[in-house]
């Protein structure tokens, strides 16, 4: 179970954050809380390419992988994994579906505690709650054109898989551009998306398993 629940934690979710980085601390934390929220309540859809590196120190390369996202507002979500293997989570109204490219398992988020926090951590990245969370400590840095959301685990459940999450947001509409979840042992996931489509019209029956 644990192992299956770090690899979905690790699927929901750039190149770790540096103080020596262009970053620096936001001076107004206030304003782009209110600006993240704003954004968040204005995208009812998201349908974008995604690029994903794992890092593993193990390995002298990164784990590339190719795929598509969306999500459709409130509560529906989907990444489907394409390259260079098949797989696929759906998040729907409080159901999840899993499938590895042979079956898929159906889970009830609402009865299960661990699969419950996951949705609610997926979900509410992208609608902006996440930041709001007693489950997370919040710092903002920006540059020019990015703002950092660098959130780290006050939940003893989270710390055991997350030592920090990075949440990058383009300025231009204050949508998530790229996601890093780090390990306690170092290792990293990193997230960057393209192609992205904002508000259109996005089936439901992407968001239904069967």
């Amino acid at each position: 179970m644990k192992t299956l629940i770090t690899t979905i934690l690790l699927l929901s979710i750039t190149v770790s954050f540096s103080q020596t980085g262009n970053f620096k601390k936001a001076t107004n934390p206030e304003v782009i809380a209110q600006k993240l929220n704003t954004a968040s309540k204005t995208t009812k859809t998201i349908d974008s390419d995604f690029k994903q590196y794992k890092h593993l120190d193990i390995l002298e390369n990164d784990m590339e992988s190719l795929g598509h996202f969306s999500y459709s507002s409130p509560n529906k979500v989907r990444w489907e994994y394409l390259q260079p293997y098949k797989y696929l989570i759906v998040m729907n109204s409080g159901t999840m579906w899993i499938n590895d490219g042979s079956k898929t398992k159906k889970y009830d988020t609402q009865s299960n505690k661990m699969f419950k926090e996951i949705n609610d951590l997926m979900v509410g990245m992208l609608q902006g709650k996440i930041l709001k969370s007693d489950k997370f400590n919040v710092s903002f840095y920006e540059n020019n054109k990015q703002i950092l959301a660098n959130l780290t685990p006050k939940t003893p459940e989270m710390k055991e898989f997350i030592s920090s999450m990075n949440l990058y947001f383009d300025k231009k509409d204050y949508l998530v551009k790229k996601i890093k979840m780090s390990e306690l042992s170092g290792d990293y996931t990193l997230i960057k998306f393209y192609n992205r489509k904002i508000n259109i019209e996005i089936p439901n029956s992407l968001f239904n398993v069967k």
